[in-house]
């Protein structure tokens, strides 16, 4: 049997009108090709909302942030948005960044469904 990844979707969920989606555990260059194949059919549709709720991964690397930015893009490009939730401080430090110039919008909590 092969070994489940170190990162997965835990759930995806409507959420009000936006999309909730879960990962966990560590999002890293092995892991990075399954969470984006896992992510980008959330943004393949007309003005996608989707929240992703990265209070449960454990460690991302810039593999990961490339997926996210790669999502967020193309969101953007169907007149939606990409939303982060997060609390991890060394995750915050690098989504905040001057340097890197993200620009994400990220949350503490899950906002409430609209």
């Amino acid at each position: 049997m092969p070994n489940r990844p170190r990162t997965s979707l835990l759930t995806t969920e409507k959420h009000g009108l936006s999309v909730l989606a879960t990962p966990y555990g560590e999002i890293d260059l092995l892991t990075a090709p399954v969470f984006n194949a896992q992510l980008a059919p959330l943004t393949d549709c007309t003005e996608p909302d989707v929240l992703v709720d990265l209070r449960q991964v454990t460690f991302i690397d810039g593999t990961g942030i490339a997926v996210l930015v790669i999502a967020r893009n193309a969101a953007a490009a169907r007149d939606g948005r990409l939303r982060l939730i997060c609390t991890h401080p060394i995750t915050l430090w690098i989504l905040h960044h001057p340097g890197l110039g993200l620009g994400f919008d990220v949350l503490k909590d899950l906002p409430a469904a609209d």
